[in-house]
């Protein structure tokens, strides 16, 4: 389906963003896998597909729900936001907290403290952060159940405030914002993730979030251009030589990726797409989130089965075997767990707040 050139027009289809989605999420698990399974070279700057993944977000989010601003309340919208974020963070945390314990049982050092792993496990369903987390549940990771759950409580954060300035005029105040954050990275280097860097998270995914509002606020005075499928995959593969060069990219290079991503977006909110690319484009998208969210614990009990059977790590063989795991399990816990959840909560949310939750674009963020 051709996506429509103006972000006022209702698109109900973006199967471009879709597909940036999905090369993302993946290019996140084979980075991890890279660190590891003790291989840096794989996939090195691949975190930076986070920054995608917010950047699509702050163009989506205005597009799914530009008309219902003046229908919805702050704790409305927030309670839409936590259903369909929130199914698939649980899970993981599901998934982890089990092999922690079942891993302690087997560790000569008398295994993990019960009072952190309870605490990991309520902050981890509250979505809230845990500084200073002992290395014996996972720490320094904020989430230590569930390492990217971070870029979750960074998400919720910058929606609420996108929703409580709404009224405010959106291009002067994402630009202000976006560029305001933009310049605070130059300083602070993109983190998010520790407790070291944790303050660093909030001007990152500003920086990206609003890049994402503004251009969804100005494609509509960009003029149609039948250039612009050319300008999305030559960025598609500027993107992916990105993250996956075998070297760590300078500081420099990662803030020149943030002025990229939202040419990227705005290149392929307006892609002519082929049907084949449409269809894996939106099977893409649809597994994104899955994948993000379920990677970190799948691969727990993935690579301790391995170990356990077959001793030293060794990425030529486990890490095909994590990445078919993954996509699968994820697909099913997308169709089996997921969106039934999603409907349900949904459902006694719009019986209980008496307005349309059915609003829906390609891209689910």
């Amino acid at each position: 389906m051709r996506e429509l050139g103006s972000a006022g027009k209702q698109q109900k289809h973006f199967a471009s963003l879709d597909g940036l989605r999905g090369i993302a999420a993946i290019s996140v698990v084979i980075y991890h896998l890279g660190h590891w399974l003790d291989v840096p070279t794989l996939a090195t700057n691949s975190g930076l597909a986070v920054d995608l993944f917010f950047c699509l977000s702050g163009f989506v989010l205005p597009l799914a729900y530009q008309r219902r601003s003046d229908m919805l309340s702050s704790r409305q919208f927030l309670e839409i936001r936590l259903v369909r974020l929130m199914p698939l963070i649980v899970l993981g945390i599901a998934i982890t907290a089990p092999y922690v314990v079942l891993r302690s049982r087997f560790k000569p050092d008398g295994g993990v403290p019960h009072i952190p792993l309870a605490i990991s496990i309520i902050l981890g369903l509250f979505n809230l952060p845990y500084f200073n987390a002992p290395r014996t549940v996972g720490g320094p990771l904020l989430y230590p159940l569930n390492g990217p759950q971070y870029t979750i409580f960074l998400e919720l954060l910058v929606n609420a405030l996108w929703w409580g300035t709404r009224r405010i005029n959106q291009i002067q105040l994402s630009l202000t914002l976006a560029i305001a954050c933009f310049l605070i990275l130059t300083r602070t280097g993109l983190g998010g993730d520790v407790t070291a860097t944790f303050w660093s998270g909030f001007p990152r995914v500003g920086a990206s979030f609003f890049a994402g509002v503004a251009t969804f606020h100005l494609d509509g005075r960009v003029p149609n251009w039948r250039g612009w499928t050319a300008v999305f995959w030559s960025l598609v593969i500027v993107m992916l030589i990105l993250f996956y060069v075998p070297y760590e990219a300078p500081l420099a290079i990662q803030l020149v990726w943030l002025v990229l991503s939202p040419i990227l977006v705005l290149a392929g909110a307006r892609a002519r797409l082929s049907t084949r690319m449409t269809e894996m484009g939106v099977l893409g998208g649809a597994v994104s989130y899955p994948i993000y969210c379920l990677h970190y614990p799948l691969f727990c009990w993935i690579n301790g089965i391995y170990r356990a059977h077959f001793g030293p790590q060794n990425i030529m063989r486990e890490g095909p075997i994590v990445t078919v795991v993954v996509l699968i399990l994820s697909f099913v816990a997308l169709k089996l767990y997921d969106e039934p959840i999603r409907r349900a909560l949904s459902a006694r949310l719009k019986r209980r707040q008496g307005v349309d939750l059915s609003s829906r674009t390609a891209v689910h963020s």
